[in-house]
C-alpha cells in the first residue's frame, strides 16, 4: 500500500508539472508589436509625434488669419528659403526647386498629418486586443457576523467569519481560462456538537480552477482573431497614410510643373505683346504714307487682344501658385503669404522614359504589387477570412473541460493549518465536461453565412479595385506616350514658326517698301511663333505631369528619386536603414508566443 501511495503521489506531481508547463506555454506574453520598419513607417511616426502643425492663435484679435498661418518651430525638417525682393516691383520672390517643394509639402501638409494619426490609433488598438490575454490579479476581503436562533443542534446560532482571498487569473490563446488563488478564513461559531475543534479556527485553502473549451471558442485561430485583425487594420491604416502621402507628393509635382508652365507662357506672351506694340508703332507711323485707318485699327486689335490674354495668364499664374502654396503649407509659403514663387528646376523633357511607361505588363504588375488601394483591399480580404473562421467556430456546440484542485487545512493554530496544506493532507480534485447545444442555432448560422457573404464582397472589392487601377495605369501610359509624341511635334512646329518669323524679320531690313500688309503678316507670324512656343512648353509640362500620374497609378510615387530624397530629409536615415525594408506585419502563430517566465 505504501508503494502504491508513492506511485500515486509521483503521478499526481507529474500531472501537475505537465499542466503548469502547458499553461505557461499557452498563456505566454502575446506581443503587441507591429511591423513598423522601413522609411514609410518611420516617416509616419515622425509626423504623428509632431502632432498638429503649429499655427498662430485663431482667437487672437490682432491676428484674424491666425488659423491659416503656420509658424516656425524650434525643430525644422527643412531649412528656410532665401526670400529675395524684386527691385522693379518691390514684391517678395521665393526661388523654389522641385526638391524643396516636395520636402516642404511632405513635412507640413495638413492632408498628410490628418492620416498620420490613423496608424497610431490602430497601433493602440492592437495593444488593447493583446491586453485581453494579460493576467489579472484579484483579491477580496469579506466579514460576516451571524446572530440567529439555532434551528437544531447541528446549526450554529452565532458565527463570525473573516475571509481573505487573493489570486491570479488569465485567458490563454487557446481559450483556456484558469485561476489560482489562496484563501484564508478565520471562523468562530458556537457549534460544538460533533466537532473536535472549538472556538476560533483557521481554514487556509489553495485553489486552482481551469476551463478549457474543446469546440466553440477553442484554438488560437479564434482567440487570436481580434489581435490579428487589429494588426491587419494597422497595415491598412499605414497603406492609407501612404496613399495620401503619394497623392500630395504627386499633386505638388504637378502643381510645380503647372506653375513653371504658366510662368513660361506668361513670359512668352509678354514678349509677344512687346513685339506687337513695336509693330503697331511701325504701322501707325505709316499713317500719312500708305497705312489706312482700317489697317491701323486691325493692328491695334491684335495688340489689345494679346494684352487681354496676358492679363488672363497673369491670373493663371496666381491661381496655380495658390494651389501649390496650399499643398506646401509652409511657414514661409502658404495661403496667406504675399510673395511670388519662382521655380528653379528646369522644365524639360526626360532623356528617356522609365521602363514602366513603356512596358504595359510591367506597369500593371507593379500596380498590383505596390498600389496602396489594392493593398488595402487585399488586407480587407484577409480580415474577412478571419471573420469567417471565427463565425464557423462559433456555430459549433459548446463542449468545455472543467477541472479544479484544492488543498485545505483546518486548525486552531494558523501555522499548523498551513502545514496541512504543505503536506497536502486534505486535497480535493474535480474534473468534468459541460455541454451546450443550441437548438436551431439560427443566430450563429446566420452570422456564419453573413461573414461568408462579406468575404465574397471583399474579394469582389479587390477585383473591382484592381480593374479600376489597371484602367488608370493604361490611361496614364497612353497619356505619357501621347505627350512624348506631342513634345517632338510641337518642338518641330516651334522651330518652323521661328524660322518663318526670322525670315520675315530679315526680309524687313532689305525691303524697299514696308507696307502695312507686310506688317500685318508679321503680326500673324509673331502670334504663330508664340503659340507654337507655348504649345511646346505645355507639351513638356504635360509629359512631366503624365509621368507623375503614372507613378501615382502604379503606387510608386514615394520611390521617385526626388520624393525619396525629400522623405529622407524628414526621417532619421540611419535609423531607417537599420530597421530594414518595410514588410507586412505577420499574423501571430501559437509557436511565436513567448512563455511568461
Amino acid at each position: 500500500m505504501a508503494a502504491l501511495q508513492t506511485w500515486h503521489d509521483i503521478g499526481r506531481s507529474a500531472a501537475c508539472l505537465l499542466l503548469m508547463h502547458w499553461l505557461l506555454l499557452t498563456s505566454g506574453c502575446v506581443s503587441d508589436k507591429v511591423n513598423d520598419r522601413g522609411k514609410l513607417a518611420a516617416y509616419q511616426r515622425r509626423l504623428a509625434a509632431r502632432g498638429p502643425q503649429a499655427r498662430q492663435d485663431a482667437n487672437d484679435p490682432n491676428a484674424p488669419l491666425g488659423l491659416l498661418t503656420p509658424v516656425d518651430t524650434a525643430r525644422k525638417a527643412v531649412p528656410d528659403l532665401k526670400i529675395d525682393v524684386d527691385p522693379n516691383t518691390g514684391r517678395k520672390v521665393a526661388p523654389l526647386s522641385l526638391d524643396e517643394a516636395i520636402a516642404r509639402s511632405l513635412s507640413n501638409s495638413p492632408e498628410i498629418r490628418v492620416v498620420s494619426f490613423d496608424p497610431e490609433i490602430a497601433r493602440h488598438e492592437v495593444t488593447k486586443e493583446v491586453g485581453g490575454f494579460d493576467p489579472a490579479a484579484f483579491s477580496r476581503i469579506n466579514y460576516e457576523d451571524q446572530d440567529a436562533p439555532p434551528q437544531s443542534s447541528f446549526q450554529a446560532g452565532q458565527a463570525e467569519n473573516r475571509l481573505f482571498e487573493s489570486g491570479v487569473r488569465q485567458r490563454t490563446v487557446l481559450g483556456t481560462e484558469w485561476s489560482a488563488s489562496y484563501a484564508l478564513s478565520r471562523i468562530w461559531d458556537d457549534l460544538t456538537f460533533f466537532r473536535s475543534i472549538t472556538g476560533t479556527r483557521y481554514e487556509p485553502m489553495v485553489i486552482f480552477q481551469l476551463r478549457q473549451p474543446l469546440l466553440r471558442d477553442a484554438g488560437w485561430e479564434v482567440n487570436l482573431a481580434g489581435v490579428n485583425i487589429a494588426k491587419l487594420n494597422y497595415e491598412a491604416a499605414l497603406q492609407g497614410f501612404r496613399e495620401r502621402a503619394e497623392a500630395v507628393a504627386a499633386g505638388v509635382i504637378a502643381a510645380y510643373w503647372r506653375l513653371a508652365q504658366a510662368q513660361h507662357d506668361l513670359q512668352i506672351q509678354r514678349e509677344l505683346v512687346e513685339q506687337t506694340e513695336e509693330t503697331l508703332h511701325k504701322v501707325a507711323g505709316r499713317r500719312d504714307i500708305d497705312a489706312t485707318d482700317v489697317q491701323i485699327k486691325q493692328a491695334e486689335s491684335y495688340a489689345l487682344s494679346r494684352k487681354a490674354t496676358l492679363l488672363d495668364l497673369e491670373r493663371r499664374v496666381t491661381d496655380v501658385q495658390d494651389a501649390l502654396a496650399r499643398l506646401l503649407a509652409d511657414p514661409q509659403i502658404n495661403t496667406t503669404s504675399e510673395l511670388a514663387i519662382v521655380p528653379t528646376t528646369n522644365l524639360e523633357s526626360p532623356v528617356s522614359l522609365p521602363e514602366q511607361a513603356v512596358l504595359l505588363e510591367r506597369s500593371l504588375a507593379t500596380a498590383v504589387a505596390s498600389h496602396p488601394v489594392i493593398q488595402q483591399a487585399q488586407l480587407g480580404v484577409k480580415v474577412a477570412e478571419i471573420n469567417v473562421e471565427v463565425a464557423e467556430n462559433q456555430k459549433m456546440p459548446r463542449l468545455d473541460l472543467v477541472a479544479s484542485a484544492r488543498g485545505s487545512g483546518l486548525s486552531k493554530d494558523r501555522i499548523e493549518a498551513h502545514d496541512q496544506i504543505g503536506d497536502w493532507q486534505y486535497a480535493t480534485y474535480g474534473i468534468g465536461v459541460t455541454f451546450e447545444y443550441p437548438l436551431g442555432n439560427r443566430e450563429r448560422q446566420a452570422e456564419w453565412l453573413r461573414r461568408k457573404v462579406e468575404r465574397r464582397k471583399a474579394v469582389s472589392i479587390l477585383q473591382n479595385t484592381a480593374d479600376q487601377i489597371a484602367v488608370r495605369v493604361r490611361e496614364a501610359m497612353r497619356r505619357v506616350q501621347t505627350s512624348e509624341a506631342q513634345v517632338k511635334v510641337q518642338a518641330e512646329a516651334a522651330e518652323a514658326a521661328r524660322v518663318h518669323l526670322r525670315a520675315l524679320e530679315e526680309s524687313e531690313a532689305i525691303r524697299e517698301r514696308l507696307t502695312p500688309e507686310f506688317l500685318l503678316v508679321k503680326l500673324q507670324a509673331q502670334e504663330t511663333h508664340a503659340q507654337a512656343r507655348r504649345a511646346q512648353v505645355d507639351a513638356t509640362a504635360e509629359l512631366n505631369v503624365a509621368l507623375t500620374e503614372l507613378a501615382q497609378a502604379t503606387g510608386t510615387v514615394l520611390n521617385l528619386q526626388t520624393v525619396d530624397a525629400s522623405v529622407s530629409t524628414i526621417v532619421d536615415e540611419t535609423a531607417a536603414k537599420k530597421e530594414g525594408d518595410e514588410q507586412k506585419t505577420p499574423l501571430i502563430k501559437p509557436w511565436e508566443i513567448s512563455p511568461s517566465f
